[in-house]
């Protein structure tokens, strides 16, 4: 009996398919088209703490209190009494200025003052007559006014012979020298600064103008030193520069064991605002668009997406300001590659549920293991 060609090859090809089919690999191939992947990821759970809303900038310490020291009068400078660094009260002598020639001008317009005086009360009526003509009278009494006031100016040099400082504070600068000539009333001699007080100036957006108030907190970082010191505001300017959109806000630094100086450079956290108990999540899990802010949660091994309201940044935290799941955890690292709904592998949590299960025998092991104990020992 021969058999018709066609339909022997025909039978071939579908005995190879067959024995294909129930080959090992297919059957793996196949377990492996219906295995599920799961997505590894990273999480964490929602933090609930204090977070602080806090503009960052930069300022330079001032002198709330500086002042120039001139000399009213002019000549030789017979003897300066403080060098820089040295506190000063207000009212103290720093320098004096030869007061001879100012002197003698205090001692003619005495001289003259007293003659003046003199001369009036000698013309003044006896018994009710006049004993000069009241027109010359009263050419003494003006007299007597002119050389009472060039006796005080007379006095006044003198006592600006002696420079004296105007305020309490520390001699900043010293621009004399003793048996020098003072160029001209007005010029320069000391500088006096008040280190008791500073103050730093900063510039905000418009924005944070209702943010603002009198003795708020603020804080001060030095990176010369390495301090940290507190301030509060004292001065708000109402007045928004147009030009930069901004506005002018001066701090009170307390200074009262001078470590600070005036010029120094420090980097200031001012405090806004500040929420209690805030949902915080990693600024790294969140996902953020042209229009939207999102995250993924896992809700059963299944990955969530939940668009999200964002509050407050700080130190690498958000507050979300979107109500969510205290028990979720929220992906923070892997939701970059993460759909809607797609499966997730925690890690971490594998490796300790792996863990978990190969350090407790179950009861089918730990009765093959007695049978075989059994069976060695006979």
């Amino acid at each position: 009996m021969h058999l018709n060609k066609p339909s022997t090859s025909l039978f071939l090809l579908l005995l190879v398919a067959s024995l294909a089919a129930c080959s090992p690999d297919a059957a793996k191939q196949k377990e492996a088209e219906e295995t599920v992947y799961n997505v590894p990821v990273e999480t964490t759970l929602i933090e609930n703490r204090t977070i602080t809303n806090t503009y960052r900038t930069t300022a330079i310490l001032e002198a709330k209190a500086e002042s120039k020291v001139t000399n009213k009068v002019t000549g030789m400078i017979d003897k300066i009494l403080v060098e820089e660094g040295m506190s000063v009260s207000k009212g103290d002598i720093l320098a004096e200025i030869d007061s001879e020639n100012y002197l003698l001008e205090l001692e003619r317009t005495t001289i003259d003052l007293d003659s003046a005086v003199a001369e009036f009360n000698r013309s003044k009526p006896v018994n009710g007559k006049q004993l000069i003509a009241a027109k010359d009278f009263e050419k003494l009494e003006f007299l007597v006014k002119t050389r009472t006031n060039q006796q005080k100016v007379a006095s006044i040099q003198v006592r600006d012979s002696k420079v004296r400082a105007p305020i309490s504070g520390v001699v900043a600068a010293r621009m004399v020298k003793e048996g020098n000539m003072t160029a001209m009333a007005g010029s320069d001699m000391f500088t006096i600064v008040d280190l008791d007080t500073l103050q730093g100036v900063v510039y905000l957006p418009e924005s944070e103008i209702n943010n603002v108030h009198i003795d708020q907190q603020a804080y001060l970082e030095f990176p010369s030193t390495l301090q940290a010191i507190s301030a509060t505001v004292d001065l708000i300017s109402p007045v928004i520069d147009t030009e930069s959109g901004t506005f002018k806000v001066t701090l009170k630094v307390n200074n009262d064991d001078h470590q600070l100086k005036p010029g120094m450079f420090a980097k200031v956290s001012l405090i806004l605002d500040v929420h209690d108990n805030a949902q915080l999540v990693p600024q790294k899990a969140l996902l953020v668009t042209d229009t939207e802010t999102s995250l993924f949660v896992v809700r059963d091994n299944v990955a969530k997406k939940i668009t999200v309201v964002t509050g407050f940044e700080q130190d690498g935290f958000v507050e979300i300001l979107t109500q969510l799941n205290a028990e979720e955890p929220i992906v923070t690292v892997g939701q970059q590659g993460l759909k809607v709904d797609s499966n997730v592998k925690i890690l971490g949590q594998e490796t300790a549920d792996t863990s978990s299960e190969e350090g407790t025998p179950n009861t089918e092991q730990i009765s093959r293991d007695a049978e075989v104990t059994s069976a060695t020992q006979n």
